[in-house]
């Protein structure tokens, strides 16, 4: 079976926006992949709810930002959600909790592999506030930009991130068998 991890999104204040469950699955030593099934529930601050597509976030130790990507029933891409974070260096294939601290500036990539960024007003309020998001400003709006450049080309990590999942029970898979699986289709 895989290992389980709880995922935790921070506001910089301190206070937990989000929490679901997952599973590693060991595909890299680089980057670091939890699957999350249908059916999950997911913890956020407005309240929870449970989830009706299946889930691969990925983490990258020191980086910038984090990409959640959904599918539907049968494995198919349903959209991207790229978060820009601070970074940090805790991320590993057996870390029990996953933590970042989102700075609120966004990317999404919708169904139809269309990419857009939001959330610009939210993190000029923060910016006000608290002066680590002020002095992450430069670092996140490139970072913002890159990864939309990337999302639009499907390119950088996004090579990473398969577009038709090979399987939808990874959680029933043993390590080895989950990420040979995952790497069939990258």
């Amino acid at each position: 079976m895989l290992l389980e991890a709880n995922i935790r999104k921070m506001l910089v204040n301190g206070d937990q926006w989000a929490t679901w469950s997952g599973y590693h699955i060991p595909i890299s030593e680089q980057y670091f992949v939890i699957w999350t099934p249908a059916g999950t529930s997911m913890h956020w601050k407005p309240g929870t709810w449970v989830s009706h597509k299946h889930q691969l976030s990925y983490f990258w130790p020191d980086a910038w930002y984090t990409i959640h990507v959904g599918y539907n029933q049968q494995g198919a891409f349903l959209s991207g959600y790229c978060d820009v974070i601070l970074p940090n260096s805790d991320y590993t294939n057996n870390a029990h909790e996953l933590i970042y601290t989102d700075l609120y500036i966004d990317v999404v990539v919708r169904e139809d592999y269309s990419v857009y960024t939001k959330d610009h007003e939210v993190f000029a309020r923060a910016a006000q506030r608290f002066p680590v998001v002020e002095q992450a400003r430069k670092q996140s709006f490139e970072v913002l930009d890159w990864l939309e450049g990337h999302a639009k080309q499907w390119s950088g990590p996004f090579t990473l991130i398969p577009r038709q999942l090979p399987r939808v029970d990874f959680e029933q898979l043993s390590p080895e068998e989950a990420s040979a699986s995952l790497k069939t289709v990258l």
